[in-house]
């Protein structure tokens, strides 16, 4: 078996990153990226299982300072001093962020391939329940704190992002064309909050 290298997975990334901006995900192929890299396909595989694993890490790695900046609030190590303005600011960066244009393009490309091909699969296990596993544990340190009252984490956190996503969601999947400003959704956010501490606040 070849041996790893972080060299050769920054070259593999960047040939991927540049063939899927130049053809799109359905266009682009393993077979393309092999010959962008000047190796074989063999040696991609060795590193990435699949073209949607591979797309999902360049995607990752691209926005991963927004995506940082997003979940940085929620950080365990953070003091819970006042919860619903904590929640209130993770709340209103995570739809700022989700709902961006790229990322709004990225999402519905996700959405369109689910059922064909597994990236689907991958971006829900490896982004959409991250996310809630961050959120939960953060809920379970202010429940440690007295800020919450007992209850199940895990579920408490999908509830809230249902909430915060409760007005932008369906206008989105069903491409309504609607646009909501920097200031909607950071209201929507307040009211998920708000919504949320009435169910599980002290």
């Amino acid at each position: 078996m070849r041996r790893k290298t972080q060299e050769k997975k920054e070259e593999i990334l960047k040939a991927a990153s540049e063939i899927f901006k130049e053809f799109g995900f359905e266009r682009a192929s393993m077979s393309k990226i092999s010959s962008r890299l000047g190796g074989s396909k063999a040696t991609l595989y060795n590193y990435f299982s699949s073209k949607e694993e591979l797309f999902f890490e360049v995607i990752s790695i691209e926005n991963a300072q927004e995506s940082d900046f997003v979940h940085k609030v929620i950080d365990t190590k953070n003091e819970i001093n006042d919860l619903p303005t904590q929640l209130y600011k993770f709340g209103k960066r995570f739809l700022n962020f989700v709902y961006s244009k790229k990322m709004i393009e990225i999402r519905r490309l996700t959405i369109s391939q689910s059922g064909i091909t597994d990236l689907g699969k991958i971006t829900y296990k490896n982004r959409v329940l991250k996310s809630q596993e961050i959120l939960s544990k953060y809920l379970n340190k202010a429940i440690e704190v007295n800020k919450l009252k007992k209850t199940n984490t895990d579920l408490a956190a999908k509830h809230f992002f249902g909430l915060l996503e409760s007005e932008i969601l369906y206008p989105f999947l069903f491409k309504t064309d609607e646009k909501f400003t920097e200031k909607q959704m950071n209201e929507m956010a307040k009211k998920a909050v708000n919504v949320f501490i009435l169910a599980y606040g002290i």
